[in-house]
């Protein structure tokens, strides 16, 4: 365990999952006191190498949360631990984890991953969210949690948003963007579950780690 990581990370967890501040963007639903809280942030070391490299996984923002979920956070004092907790129990095989973690494992990122988004609370709309509420969050939140992981763990960007900022905000850093695991257009099925191309794009991934390049490439299937 990396012990100044996770303590960094748990620091910006607490100071997240209670600020109300969401309420005040009217793209966002943020209710405390209904279980409707910020998250999405997790250093998931368990069952990891954890002297391995590792990577971040930077998606849009959550999805709405369920019935039981809104309950869980109702129940009891909130907390970053009791997010973490029920994160473990009920999210952590969530077909959207489970996928972005065999895609790090198969090209040889069996170290920790950060788990983050844009936006740290879920939208009104699904996927609709406005430049100044994105441009907010990155700044409060998902900079300096990335600031925080050794320069060498990749970044991926999850869908084209994500892609696009990590890229201009980091450019020493290796940044690759896939399509979302579970997005309605079944994109990164084509990609993944073929098997020759995902062959190609699991061997064009390790050359590029390997070789210490710095770049910004979508992985589409053209590489």
């Amino acid at each position: 365990m990396n012990t100044k990581i996770c303590n960094a990370i748990r620091d910006i967890g607490e100071q997240l999952t209670t600020d109300n501040s969401y309420g005040k963007y009217d793209d966002l639903e943020c209710d405390l006191a209904k279980g409707i809280i910020p998250r999405g942030l997790i250093y998931e070391d368990e069952n990891r190498d954890t002297n391995g490299l590792g990577c971040a996984m930077v998606g849009l923002n959550p999805g709405k949360a369920s019935k039981k979920e809104r309950a869980f956070f109702k129940s009891e004092p909130l907390s970053y631990e009791r997010f973490c907790l029920y994160w473990r129990e009920n999210i952590l095989q969530y077909p959207y984890y489970k996928r972005l973690r065999k895609l790090a494992d198969e090209i040889e990122l069996k170290g920790p991953i950060l788990w983050t988004e844009l936006v740290k609370c879920q939208s009104k709309i699904n996927g609709q969210l406005s430049v100044q509420t994105i441009r907010d969050d990155i700044n409060k939140y998902l900079f300096k949690e990335l600031e925080n992981i050794p320069d060498n763990w990749p970044l991926f960007g999850i869908g084209n948003k994500a892609f696009e900022i990590l890229s201009f905000r980091f450019p020493n850093r290796l940044i690759l963007g896939v399509p979302h695991p579970t997005g309605s257009y079944g994109l990164f099925p084509k990609l993944f579950e073929n098997q020759k191309l995902r062959q190609d794009i699991y061997n064009y991934i390790q050359g590029v780690i390997k070789s210490g390049e710095k770049i910004a490439v979508m992985l589409n299937g053209k590489q």
